[in-house]
């Protein structure tokens, strides 16, 4: 008797597959936060001199002096909300706030696969504000392509006198040839996929396949899950998404982009805002620049959410090479991320929780076209323009 009732205690004690699941979540959800501690603890310890002074110079500031980088948050919130506004023809500006600052929020606050689910949240959005799914999926794709080549395109810009007088170094030189590398196969690519359907239907194909292992896959207990993939048709969703964002070119393609550059500048702004309220010294407005458009790149192809670690680092880097202080770097950089980091996960939990505990927002929403030529005379976004 005394050994089965050791042995029902062991079994007990020993974690259930959804226990293990349920942990396995929540490390990943607070892998970012871990990793930003470490990294706080131990430039605390390393570097407390510098620390102290840091904290010493923004004590100092009056309460008012930080309204200009409050406002630079605010006027890059709207950038953002107004460039998915472009791509998502159906959405009212204080929507696409909404959905943009949710999906950031989960990019940046989710260690694994923070992406994709920032992605899931604006679909699951779009979906209940009435958006069809062709019009979605152009505005997916749209707000990923748009901005890959405002970013490459950049340092192009920002390096190109250096480059001509000979003055850049091999950092420089090596993302100034890899930026216009990618800009033109970027540029090809995009042309071809949408001029031929070859490489649409190719997708299609590959969703099929991966359709077909999925409901083969898919436990039978799930059999709305399995039932809804079923039901789905990847090689026309391929086919009229293609259709979809010529349309949505044709139409708004310099918005898009205009847009796109539109977000980028409210970036520089923020670090123009930065610099300015720290004070720091040394830094002319184009070595900013140069600084800025590196560190966009450090961004874009870093593996960790937000670039968390990385963007500081690489942006304390760059500013100290142009010149600044070690303090002036690292209190302007606090500053910066502080503003593009930081508080987009703030804002974006604060409206996904409002959102998600609004029945008019999270069941129907309010839509405005705000293009009136993506409008059918049923009222619905057509497929074909």
């Amino acid at each position: 008797m005394s050994i089965t009732r050791h042995t029902l205690r062991a079994l007990q004690a020993v974690p259930t597959e959804c226990d293990l699941d349920t942990v396995s979540v929540v490390m990943r959800r607070f892998i970012p936060t871990v990793i930003a501690l470490v990294i706080a603890v131990a430039f605390s310890v390393l570097q407390w001199d510098i620390l102290h002074d840091i904290f010493s110079r923004l004590a100092s500031i009056h309460p008012l002096g930080y309204l200009p980088l409050a406002a630079a948050g605010v006027v890059m919130v709207v950038a953002r909300a107004v460039f998915l506004r472009a791509c998502s023809p159906g959405i009212s500006l204080r929507n696409a706030i909404t959905a943009d600052q949710s999906a950031l929020a989960a990019g940046y606050g989710i260690a694994f696969g923070g992406g994709a689910v920032g992605t899931g949240l604006r679909i699951h959005m779009f979906t209940r504000w009435g958006l069809a799914p062709q019009p979605i999926g152009a505005s997916i794709v749209a707000t990923a392509v748009a901005p890959s080549f405002t970013t490459w395109g950049l340092p192009i810009i920002a390096l190109l006198p250096l480059i001509n007088t000979g003055e850049a170094d091999s950092v420089e030189q090596l993302v100034f040839g890899v930026a216009i590398f990618l800009v033109a196969v970027s540029i090809v690519f995009w042309l071809f996929a949408l001029k031929y359907e070859f490489l649409f239907t190719l997708t299609g194909k590959v969703g099929l396949a991966l359709q077909s292992i999925a409901v083969r896959r898919i436990p039978a207990r799930f059999s709305k899950t399995r039932e809804k993939i079923a039901q789905t048709n990847p090689h026309f969703f391929s086919a009229e998404l293609r259709i979809s964002l010529i349309s949505l070119l044709r139409r708004r393609g310099a918005q898009i982009f205009g847009t796109s550059l539109l977000t980028l500048a409210a970036a520089f702004f923020c670090l123009w805002t930065s610099v300015t309220l720290f004070g720091a010294e040394n830094l002319s407005t184009y070595e900013m620049l140069v600084a800025f458009s590196l560190v966009r790149v450090l961004i874009a192809i870093s593996p960790i959410p937000g670039a968390a670690g990385i963007a500081e680092l690489g942006l304390i880097a760059l500013l100290e090479r142009s010149g600044v202080s070690t303090v002036d770097a690292t209190g302007t950089t606090l500053l910066y991320r502080f503003v593009t980091w930081f508080m987009p996960i703030v804002v974006g939990t604060v409206l996904w929780w409002r959102y998600s505990h609004s029945p008019k927002e999270s069941s129907d929403g309010q839509i405005h076209n705000n293009d009136s030529k993506f409008k059918g005379s049923g009222g619905s976004i057509p497929l074909h323009g």
